[in-house]
């Protein structure tokens, strides 16, 4: 009898702890994007963050391309069925990053994403790093997985040569299930920025739940809204007609961004990281307008870091879906 009562808890047990591990993944659901390009009021920003030993430049510039000019540079995949646009326009954004560290090499970082503009799914991506830890690395998102081919400098020769000329080559595929992990499509880090501009959101806003591809592995990403925060705001809006500052106290929308590692092959989960940032990432963005202001987070050399907007770019038309 002891010896059933005692089997009897050992299953209760186990599934206990299967309730534990597989009940959030499993009840996983994700937010229907509603986004209006329309809303996107920026196609440039300037950020900067400064710290006694490091200072970090970043240009993010934003546009509308037409999607058959880009079908023809994607990298080709070998494996999986390619993400397709969903109509005859994409947005490439692109990032620029400086980072200038005490007694370290100057690192330059350039950044390149082409995305679904209504529904913010990536369809392919580059990496160059250049200064330390050299790379080029292209991606190409599919259904089944997102395939890599990176380059890397054999040797100190090499460095001086144009990227493409590297030959430490490797091509790799990170493969997912998105209907088990109940993904309705994968976006991409940089994204997440179009998508806080093109979102209508106030402080009473749900969170969003999206799929995005990390450096080699999905994550759950939840940008959830804490209402609004007192900051302290130093920009130039630059716009057709001239330049204005702004600057002083503002109310900001203080939007927290959570993640998650999803299931992949990888032996160790990657962190998630923005722009060199990685944990307790938080993204203020102005209430009416939703450029963002301020994206702060800790980094793993310089601690606690904010990315300040320094200078936006403010479209003569609002970009609309096309």
């Amino acid at each position: 009898m002891h010896c059933k009562i005692r089997s009897a808890a050992k299953c209760l047990g186990l599934l206990l702890c299967l309730a534990v591990w597989t009940g959030p993944a499993a009840g996983e659901s994700f937010s229907r994007l509603e986004l209006d390009a329309g809303r996107v009021v920026w196609d440039e920003l300037v950020l900067q963050a400064k710290k006694l030993t490091a200072t970090l430049n970043a240009r993010i510039r934003l546009a509308s391309v037409p999607a058959d000019d880009v079908q023809a540079t994607l990298l080709k995949s070998p494996r999986g069925t390619p993400v397709q646009p969903s109509g005859p326009a994409l947005f490439r954004l692109v990032l620029n990053m400086g980072i200038d560290a005490t007694f370290h090499p100057h690192v330059q970082i350039l950044n390149e994403v082409w995305f679904d503009p209504g529904t913010a799914a990536a369809l392919g991506r580059i990496r160059l790093r250049q200064g330390q830890d050299d790379f080029k690395k292209k991606y190409r998102f599919t259904r089944q997985g997102v395939f890599r081919h990176r380059r890397e400098p054999l040797n100190k020769k090499e460095l001086l040569l144009d990227p493409e000329k590297w030959t430490d080559v490797k091509d790799s595929f990170y493969a997912y299930d998105l209907a088990r992990l109940g993904c309705p499509r994968v976006s991409e880090r940089l994204a997440l920025l179009y998508i806080l501009s093109a979102v209508d959101w106030s402080e009473n806003s749900k969170p969003l739940s999206l799929c995005v591809f990390g450096k080699r592995q999905l994550h759950a990403v939840t940008l959830r809204p804490r209402g609004l925060y007192p900051l302290t705001v130093d920009y130039l809006e630059k716009t057709m007609q001239g330049e204005v500052l702004k600057k002083g106290p503002v109310q900001a929308l203080k939007i927290i961004v959570e993640t998650r590692p999803m299931d992949s092959t990888l032996k160790e989960d990657e962190d998630f990281s923005l722009m060199g940032l990685h944990k307790e990432i938080v993204i203020y963005i102005d209430p009416v307008s939703r450029l963002p202001l301020q994206i702060s987070g800790n980094t793993p050399a310089a601690g606690r870091t904010d990315l300040k907007l320094r200078q936006v770019g403010l479209r003569p038309h609002r970009m609309g879906n096309q």
